[in-house]
């Protein structure tokens, strides 16, 4: 519209009215663009507008008095402003925020009282304990990044103090003891005989998801990778000719590029001589999807039954870590076979600085496999020639 426009500096951005009427410039900025929407901003330059064309001084009037957003607008504005956000963790904030403080979304964020963090976060917890602190984790990251970011024209937040705190004050966090299950020594063995003898329904179609289950549960203990990195595979992430495997999409955004040990690049051979046209490393089974595997909980949950232990896939990341650790392998090498490579700690600092070789990280990968069926009573050639055929 002509005569509105946006004025940006390196710390804000205004809504103004810039024409020329009865030959005098008017410019005058009327909002902050996080107080109004842009449909509301062009509206009311259009009244500006037509106020100074009739002579009037719309800027005498007294400004109108800003009030703080509601959860829903805060929240909004907060995934607006970071488009970098990952899907997996907008998924996360929607089911927090959208479902677990769903009654709070239309009221405003000054009428959130600290007694009502209190009671909702022991309402939560009676269902989940990592929920409850999860869910007030990400209302207090939101917070305090809206109460930067709705101010006044004295730069003043019109959003009150974070009612979170309450919860530090009150040492009120539930204390979440970290998960310790892995496979043992106990029954490392008999879980991988398990596991090696799980045949899906359809195993002997090879079709591109056949077996999916067991070659994925192998690649959870044999790699250590995390579970929404290995179900989102394509093949164009795999380097058949080296038997590496590279993620670029991992939790904490550095790209893992590893090499295989030989069983795993004998499975990946073998999936390659049936993948089709299928992009990805396991596709769906679904014949009206098109996509990734998404989930094998019940797969998983009937290996368990079998072997009489309920193991997930990052249960088997704990296992791949603990046998690495057993073979004495250096720290280093640990680290980044498992992508564990940001802190601020000073040791983790210098060992930035150490590059482990691909030549090296191959050499620990098959030690584990080698470890891992030892358990089960095989070698890693007795494994490939069993499952996949080829050596």
């Amino acid at each position: 519209m002509n005569g509105f426009a946006v004025r940006t500096n390196k710390t804000s951005k205004s809504y103004l009215v810039n024409k020329r009427i009865d030959g005098k410039l008017q410019r005058k900025v009327f909002s902050d663009c996080s107080h109004i929407t842009l449909q509301d901003a062009r509206d009311r330059s259009m009244s500006i507008i037509s106020d100074l064309m009739q002579g009037i001084d719309p800027f005498d009037k007294p400004a109108p008095e800003l009030t703080a957003p509601t959860l829903r607008e805060a929240y909004a504005y907060y995934l607006a402003s970071k488009p970098t956000l990952k899907v997996s963790s907008i998924k996360s904030y929607n089911r927090q925020i959208n479902r677990n403080l769903e009654c709070w979304l239309d009221i405003s964020m000054n009428d959130i009282m600290q007694g009502d963090i209190t009671n909702k976060h022991l309402e939560l917890s009676k269902h989940s304990l990592s929920q409850a602190n999860g869910t007030f984790r990400a209302l207090s990251a939101i917070w305090n990044f809206s109460r930067l970011s709705f101010l006044d024209k004295n730069e003043m937040p019109i959003i009150k103090p974070n009612p979170v705190e309450i919860l530090t004050a009150k040492k009120a966090w539930n204390t979440i003891k970290p998960r310790t299950r892995h496979l043992s020594d106990d029954n490392m063995g008999h879980y991988v005989k398990v596991l090696l003898d799980f045949k899906s329904e359809d195993f002997h179609n090879m079709m591109p998801h056949s077996n999916n289950a067991r070659d994925i549960m192998l690649l959870f203990l044999c790699t250590g990778i995390r579970a929404n990195e290995n179900y989102t595979l394509r093949w164009d992430s795999i380097d058949l000719q080296h038997g590496c495997m590279t993620i670029l999409d991992t939790k904490n955004s550095d790209i893992l590029s590893v090499p295989l040990g030989k069983v795993m690049v004998a499975m990946l051979n073998n999936r390659n001589k049936y993948k089709q046209d299928e992009p990805w490393l396991f596709p769906s089974r679904i014949k009206e999807c098109d996509g990734n595997l998404t989930d094998i909980s019940k797969q998983y949950t009937n290996i368990g039954k079998l072997a009489g232990i309920h193991i997930t896939p990052h249960d088997l990341r704990r296992t791949f870590s603990t046998v690495a650790d057993d073979l004495n392998l250096n720290i280093s090498v640990i680290k980044r076979l498992i992508n564990h490579r940001a802190s601020r700690s000073s040791d983790d600092v210098t060992l930035q600085y150490i590059q482990v070789s691909q030549k090296r990280l191959r050499a620990a990968m098959n030690d584990i496999e080698v470890f891992i069926f030892n358990e089960a009573g095989m070698t890693q050639d007795e494994v490939i020639e069993r499952l996949y055929h080829i050596y």
